[in-house]
């Protein structure tokens, strides 16, 4: 698959993903997004912090391609229409999103503390959307995610655990085949992606297997 196929590939399970998130909030009364979700924070909140991701996002890209600013602009105020921010947000990013093949494939854009190449923008945001419906504490879990968009909510969690120098050496091999490693010679952890990414991401040990007692992760920045 090249560039341009990957890219419009992702674009599409975002599509997706964001569909499905904005038919659970849609459907969440407003008291109901008062109610903390799994990172301690209020729904509503948690929320805030994606649909500004999204804006973030997309003004990145502008800037990095010299494109119009006009549908990337943030969020007029924090007390606007919530659901509908996060309509618009996807709308921006993905209309930024689609000239990412004219960057450099090694083109660095730094988003909340992480670099992230052309091809990293995409799946970077589909696993902030997948992780912030996961955290909301809705009948939606991982487990309804796409693969590969549960592939893509574990790899944004481990870009976020190789920045944190306190984390102990780690070995994290999943079912599917994927294997990262953090410092040498790690602790082996296994499981399938959907298991890792609730360890990583909430501490959820679930059913991983490990020669020895999981350690004690500390809290990762939001995962966006």
């Amino acid at each position: 698959m090249n560039r341009i196929e990957r890219l419009y590939s992702d674009l599409s399970r975002l599509g997706r993903e964001t569909e499905m998130m904005d038919t659970v909030i849609t459907m969440l009364a407003d008291d109901l997004m008062e109610a903390t979700a799994a990172s301690g924070h209020s729904r509503q909140d948690v929320i805030r912090r994606v649909v500004e991701g999204g804006y973030d996002m997309a003004a990145l890209i502008s800037s990095a391609l010299g494109l119009p600013q006009a549908l990337t602009s943030s969020m007029p105020n924090a007390g606007g229409d919530l659901r509908l921010e996060f309509r618009r947000s996807h709308v921006a990013f993905t209309a930024a999103a689609a000239h990412l093949t004219a960057l450099p494939e090694e083109a660095a854009l730094h988003y909340r503390g992480l670099t992230l190449t052309p091809g990293e923008v995409v799946p970077q945001r589909i696993a902030e959307i997948v992780l912030t419906h996961d955290s909301l504490g809705t009948a939606w879990s991982m487990e309804e995610a796409d693969p590969d968009s549960a592939l893509d909510a574990l790899e944004a969690l481990m870009r976020r655990m190789a920045q944190r120098s306190e984390i102990p050496p780690l070995r994290i091999d999943t079912v599917e085949g994927e294997t990262w490693e953090l410092g040498d010679q790690g602790q082996r952890v296994f499981g399938d992606r959907e298991a890792l990414v609730q360890w990583l991401a909430w501490g959820e040990t679930g059913d991983l297997e490990s020669d020895a007692p999981l350690p004690s992760l500390p809290t990762l920045p939001q995962w966006s």
